[in-house]
C-alpha cells in the first residue's frame, strides 16, 4: 500500500469527494432540466469493464510503494479514477452519461469528463516537466564527465 498512509487517505478522501461532486451536480443539472443524457449506443458494457480495468491498473500504480511516484502524480491520477467512476455510475443506472456541457454533436462534458481531462493534462505537464529535467540533468552529466577524461597538461 501507500507508504504515507496519511496520503493514502487523503487520496482516498479526494476520489470520493470528486465523485459525490460530480453526482451531485449531474442530478441537480438535470432536475432543473440544464443537463441532458447522451446516447453511448449499446457498448455500455464494454465501456464499463474498459474503466473499471483501467481504474483498477491507476490504483494499483499509485498504492505501489515506488518511492519515485511523487504525489503531485498521485494526485492528478487520482482526479482520473474519479471521472472514470463518476461515468461507470451513470452507465450503469442511466445506461448512459448525464452531461451539461454539449458542444456540437461529438464534444459532451460533464465533472467526470472535465476531472479525466485534468489528470490527462496533469500527467502531460508532468511527463514534460520530468522529462526537461532528465535531459537537463543527462547533459550536465556528460559535460561534468568530459572535463574529467581530459588529459593535464
Amino acid at each position: 500500500m501507500v507508504k504515507n498512509k496519511r496520503h493514502g487517505k487523503m487520496l482516498i478522501i479526494l476520489i470520493i469527494a470528486t465523485v459525490v461532486l460530480d453526482q451531485i451536480t449531474k442530478i441537480w443539472l438535470y432536475k432543473k432540466q440544464i443537463a441532458t443524457i447522451s446516447d453511448s449506443g449499446n457498448n455500455n458494457g464494454y465501456y464499463i469493464i474498459i474503466s473499471i480495468i483501467i481504474v483498477l491498473m491507476i490504483i494499483r500504480y499509485i498504492s505501489s510503494d515506488n518511492t519515485f511516484i511523487k504525489l503531485k502524480t498521485k494526485i492528478i491520477l487520482s482526479f482520473g479514477i474519479a471521472g472514470a467512476i463518476g461515468n461507470v455510475i451513470d452507465r450503469i443506472w442511466n445506461k448512459n452519461i448525464i452531461v451539461f456541457i454539449k458542444i456540437g454533436d461529438y464534444i459532451n462534458l460533464n465533472l467526470a469528463y472535465i476531472y479525466i481531462l485534468i489528470a490527462w493534462v496533469g500527467m502531460a505537464v508532468i511527463l514534460a516537466k520530468d522529462t526537461v529535467n532528465f535531459m537537463k540533468e543527462r547533459k550536465n552529466s556528460k559535460r561534468n564527465n568530459s572535463f574529467g577524461n581530459r588529459k593535464r597538461i
